[in-house]
């Protein structure tokens, strides 16, 4: 919620000059209004930033976007959060289940064209790509535990397969994994960069030169923000998406070789998106 709160305020001119002269005080409790001004919707920002528009069917409403959105309201606790993150898992795996019927009815020629095209038309939204190798990887991985499990009652012939099977595709995205490392040292590091920039800001000679220097500590302090709320996204989709397979995988409704079936299916599902 602080990262999300952050980003709205470093990210919005009003807010920011709001917060300098008059500090939290001067803010509304969600941090989205300066002397009564409407903002964006949380979710809207989020969707904007990390394309959870295209991908809602697949990961929902981000953690982070619904903590911005209920702020610091007393009714939310960490209780009924839970219970919201519960529906969120339940609903995408009736979405993964329905995903999955074509590939149980045994149309894999029809299952993959769809799958293919979806990974096509979400890999051009923002964070696109990453989200979609993301998300194969979780479905991927997911399947080849469950079927590991049914296979051997263990689970880890298949997860070794998986791994080697998987080397290339994960050597392949290794730059655009390197890139977010590199920007998530940069905001663990913004602190750093901010006491600098504003050390530097102070040192200014000229108008110009403050201006020049305050331009650049505020791209720096929006660039941290978003890559620690990159990163943030990532370990919540990841721990989602896990959640949602098992649910779909030990679904008790229907019978051991349709469970079966769709983690074949994941499986496959998995691959596309990882291609």
């Amino acid at each position: 919620k602080d990262i999300a709160e952050a980003y709205q305020v470093l990210s919005d001119p009003e807010l920011r000059h709001k917060y300098d002269v008059e500090g939290k005080e001067g803010l509304s409790p969600d941090k989205t209004e300066a002397g009564g001004a409407n903002q964006a919707d949380p979710a809207m920002l989020f969707a904007f930033l990390f394309g959870s528009d295209k991908f809602g069917d697949y990961v929902g409403r981000l953690a982070m976007a619904t903590s911005a959105l209920v702020a610091d309201s007393p009714k939310i606790s960490a209780k009924v959060a839970r219970v919201l993150q519960q529906r969120r898992v339940t609903r995408l795996a009736i979405e993964l289940a329905e995903r999955l019927k074509i590939w149980t009815e045994e149309d894999y020629d029809g299952a993959k064209a769809i799958w293919e095209s979806a990974a096509t038309n979400l890999g051009q939204a923002s964070y696109g790509t990453e989200l979609v190798i993301l998300i194969g990887r979780v479905y991927s991985l997911s399947a080849h535990q469950f079927l590991g499990s049914t296979d051997s009652g263990v689970g880890m012939p298949s997860i070794a397969k998986w791994a080697k099977g998987n080397y290339a595709k994960m050597e392949k995205s290794a730059d655009s994994s390197k890139a977010k490392r590199d920007g998530l040292m940069a905001g663990m590091k913004m602190m750093t960069l901010q006491q600098k920039a504003a050390k530097e800001l102070a040192e200014a000679k000229t108008e110009e030169e403050k201006a020049e220097k305050q331009a650049a500590m505020e791209q720096a302090q929006v660039s941290g923000m978003l890559n620690v709320m990159w990163t943030t996204t990532v370990v919540d989709i990841t721990t989602t998406l896990h959640e949602v397979a098992q649910m779909v995988l030990h679904d008790q409704s229907v019978d051991k070789d349709a469970r079966k079936r769709r983690a074949h299916g994941l499986k496959h599902l998995g691959e596309i998106f990882m291609a």
